[in-house]
């Protein structure tokens, strides 16, 4: 009885299998044998690395340039003058008193004109009202070493103005204004209060003595 021969597809893939191992044989002792070529050498990669440039060196440092120092000149400014008369205009028929301090207890002392003429306009000899000239003194010298006692406002300033004063026939000052400004409102009113609180003066003005009478004060601090 004869064996049974095994499926058909192990026969026929086993020789598939043969033939296409004797194929791959075939190909590989080809190119082996018949290549005249050297075995190519595989290429490394070269590796560039790049290397960052330092940075550029910090600017010099510069110094601040030196301030100029500019030479301060102070011109020293000449005292005034003192008004004498001969720096004021011709004296005219009004009464002026000179009420001069330099902010002592004592500051005010009470003088004719500067050179010597009278209080009232012209000189010695030729002034009809000089005999007034010393009731109004008086009077004022009295009234500004009492006001000084009490004020230090008013020795505590330097300042110089020109008051007119109006005298009534009973010899009451009726009327002050104040010419100019001593620069401070408080010191402005404690002159007029000084003048118009001037106690009644002894003798009336003469009727024919020309008004208003203007009194200078100055004041030295």
């Amino acid at each position: 009885m004869e064996e049974q021969e095994g499926p058909a597809w192990m026969r026929w893939g086993g020789v598939l299998l043969c033939l296409a191992g004797a194929v791959t044989l075939g190909l590989w002792l080809k190119d082996f044998l018949g290549s005249d070529e050297p075995p190519k050498k595989n290429q490394s990669l070269q590796q560039i690395t790049l290397i960052k440039p330092p940075p550029p060196p910090p600017p010099p440092e510069q110094k601040p340039p030196e301030p100029i120092v500019k030479e301060e000149i102070k011109i020293s400014e000449p005292d005034p003058e003192p008004m004498d008369q001969a720096d004021e205009p011709p004296p005219g028929p009004d009464l002026g008193v000179d009420a001069e301090g330099a902010g002592s207890g004592d500051a005010f002392g009470l003088v004719g004109k500067k050179g010597g003429s009278d209080l009232i306009g012209g000189g010695r000899g030729g002034n009809p009202w000089a005999w007034y000239d010393g009731i109004v003194n008086d009077a004022l010298n009295s009234a500004f070493q009492d006001a000084l006692s009490r004020e230090q406002a008013l020795k505590d300033k330097a300042y110089k103005v020109v008051v007119k004063v109006w005298i009534d026939v009973r010899g009451q000052i009726s009327q002050v204004i104040l010419a100019d400004t001593t620069g401070d409102a408080k010191v402005d009113e404690l002159l007029k209060d000084v003048l118009q609180n001037l106690r009644a003066l002894r003798e009336a003005p003469p009727a024919d003595m020309p008004q208003p009478i203007k009194i200078r004060v100055t004041s030295r601090a």
